[in-house]
């Protein structure tokens, strides 16, 4: 695979078509664009990926990164966009693409692009900095419907719901990003709503596929929590809202908030329901939800919602329920009602960015003791362990990047 260098050492992979012709190479960080006529600007018309590559001794070990980009093409196939329409013309073979070949050719540009951009000493160097707490490789691959004309636009531009017309392109970006919830959620637990806007119904959006249009509710789900804040304590709200005026007054060179810190629920994520009422999903993250017998943890239930319940069958979500498992817990994959996140005794968020995440509330409302469980913590140990590469990765799950 021939390649260009980047001057700015900020690069991103990008496949383009351009009068009828593919331009493909790696790109300067700021001529990485789009034409904003693009279909998937006006019509969501575009799946991706989020994939993780952590910061070990052994080099950066990407979790999982075929799972992924075999999902992420699995999603362009949902939505019509084959390997043939997007592929490097030395992948296809009498005009059919291997999906394998394809996977490894993303996993080589992937690996590339963490190399060309630094990643590994800029995780080490903003750690030490103390610029990021837990930075972490994060990868966004996306596939989308973009533009291409070939006659005069003014006459008649590719733009319509259609998207047959517009070519199929794709790019690979990768950069550094930090505790995706914040380092207190993962720390004592995250609080969290229910949302009053609910997942798609099954027969309206396909959410086995990661398309963007997925995640135009969860936007606003997300919004509705950042935008919240809930007291245990009303007594407190006021103390607290004066704190904040004077902080205000000051253009919020310090905010105390030692006056009720404890008492202030901030949430940074919602679970969004389905149309029905039952628990789905967090807006970029899966539920699990852990009941114990006889408040005994050491017989818990673990629950989550099944892929029927409008949710993205997350590869986080498929390691916990394996690692669960093989850990002796019975995992069982049922409709949820919302009432059961208020009575369980653990309930956790997993995902690429968010790992496993203890949830510590709901609506105000603690879960269990108000603090991250002993299933919770077991799992997320075995989980991290293995991503790290601190002990053995029996599945085969992690691919490492030589620095």
């Amino acid at each position: 695979m021939t390649r260009s260098k980047c001057c700015s050492k900020r690069c991103i992979y990008m496949y383009r078509v351009e009068g009828g012709k593919v331009e493909a190479d790696y790109v300067d960080w700021d001529k990485a664009k789009i034409h904003v006529l693009s279909h998937v600007i006006h019509y969501s018309s575009g799946v991706f990926e989020g994939i993780r590559g952590y910061v070990t001794d052994k080099g950066v070990a990407i979790f999982r990164g075929r799972d992924h980009y075999r999902r992420l093409i699995r999603s362009a196939k949902i939505y019509r966009m084959l390997p043939e329409d997007y592929a490097p013309e030395d992948l296809k073979k009498e005009g059919r693409v291997k999906t394998e070949d394809l996977i490894t050719r993303f996993m080589e540009i992937t690996k590339d692009l963490i190399r060309e951009n630094d990643l590994y000493r800029k995780a080490k160097k903003v750690k030490e900095e103390g610029k990021m707490a837990n930075p972490f490789v994060y990868i966004r691959p996306v596939i989308y419907r973009g533009y291409d004309v070939k006659e005069d636009p003014i006459l008649s531009p590719p733009l319509g719901v259609n998207p047959l017309n517009n070519p199929v392109e794709w790019f690979i970006a990768t950069f550094l990003w930090d505790d995706y919830l914040g380092t207190t959620a993962i720390e004592r637990g995250a609080d969290v709503i229910t949302s009053a806007w609910a997942k798609n119904a099954p027969s309206t959006t396909p959410f086995m596929a990661k398309g963007a249009s997925n995640y135009a509710t969860g936007q606003l789900a997300k919004m509705e929590a950042v935008l919240s804040a809930m007291f245990r304590d009303k007594d407190v709200a006021g103390k607290v809202k004066d704190a904040i005026n004077k902080a205000r007054e000051k253009n919020y060179e310090k905010v105390d908030l030692s006056l009720g810190l404890d008492d202030l629920l901030l949430p940074v994520e919602s679970i969004q329901l389905t149309v029905s009422g039952h628990v789905a999903e967090g807006t970029g993250e899966n539920v699990f939800v852990v009941m114990y017998e006889d408040g005994d943890p050491t017989k818990a239930t673990i629950y989550t919602p099944p892929l029927s319940a409008s949710i993205l069958p997350g590869i986080t979500r498929d390691s916990v329920i394996r690692i669960a498992k093989d850990l002796g817990y019975p995992v069982i994959e049922t409709m949820i009602p919302r009432e059961m996140l208020y009575i369980a005794d653990e309930v956790f968020f997993t995902g690429t960015a968010a790992e496993v995440t203890p949830i510590r509330s709901v609506d105000g409302i603690p879960v269990g003791d108000g603090k991250p469980g002993p299933v919770t913590l077991k799992i997320r140990e075995r989980y991290t362990g293995i991503a790290r590469g601190k002990v053995e990765d029996p599945y085969g799950w992690v691919e490492y990047v030589e620095v």
